[in-house]
């Protein structure tokens, strides 16, 4: 059902990697997803995304991980941040990938999307100063809920909320219908917690979408 679109969109993602300074006994590791919006190398992720590695850590470009790994890794130039609505534009200036179309048209409940991004990265470097792991590309098809607007850890999410859960890694991944159209991208989880009388309480947890509507306005204003 998705297998074209996931061809397509393939061709657009991209880990973010994190390399911690020489001095922390930390390695390095994928803090989320990005994917580029023009053909001259700007891409779009969650500004958590970059705000999550350890402090001092540079943020790279390893290319289309797993197929082309793109050597030497370029490092992660920042063009505009939106800290409060949890958005960030960035650029790569070469070995960048094809750009995504993106559909501003609204989605309803019950339409058809999928979540992409790389969570669950295992990964090292190595003597050569290259990478060794496992870092798979990971297309969770899901369905559209509701239209929402959250507020988690003081940044404010504009979109809708899908049936599953976004996970960790993913953040930053954009989200598709089945003609490989971007409609909106994956930031975070909401989670709730529903009481039952007497019983274990139902923990119902969704996935949150900023819509295409917003990132294009912050795309806009920023460049």
């Amino acid at each position: 059902m998705y297998a074209d679109a996931v061809a397509r969109i393939t061709e657009s993602i991209f880990p973010i990697f994190f390399a911690p300074p020489e001095d922390l006994l930390i390695g390095m590791g994928v803090s989320g997803t990005g994917f580029f919006v023009d053909d001259g190398g700007l891409f779009i992720t969650a500004a958590h995304v970059m705000a999550s590695a350890p402090t001092g850590a540079t943020m790279y470009y390893y290319g289309k991980v797993p197929d082309d790994v793109c050597q030497p890794a370029v490092e992660i130039e920042r063009v505009a941040t939106d800290p409060a609505r949890d958005l960030y534009l960035g650029r790569i200036p070469r070995c960048y990938l094809e750009p995504v179309e993106l559909l501003s048209q609204p989605v309803r409940p019950g339409d058809s999307v999928c979540l992409s991004g790389y969570p669950m990265a295992v990964l090292a470097s190595n003597p050569h100063g290259g990478v060794v792991g496992n870092i798979r590309r990971y297309w969770q098809p899901t369905f559209v809920i509701d239209a929402t607007q959250a507020v988690i850890n003081n940044r404010t999410y504009d979109g809708y909320i899908v049936q599953h859960t976004c996970l960790r890694g993913m953040s930053g991944g954009p989200v598709f219908d089945m003609q490989a159209r971007v409609r909106g991208m994956a930031v975070a989880t909401l989670t709730r917690t529903i009481p039952e009388p007497g019983g274990t309480p139902t923990i119902v947890s969704n996935g949150i979408v900023i819509d295409v509507e917003h990132i294009l306005r912050f795309i806009e204003a920023a460049t």
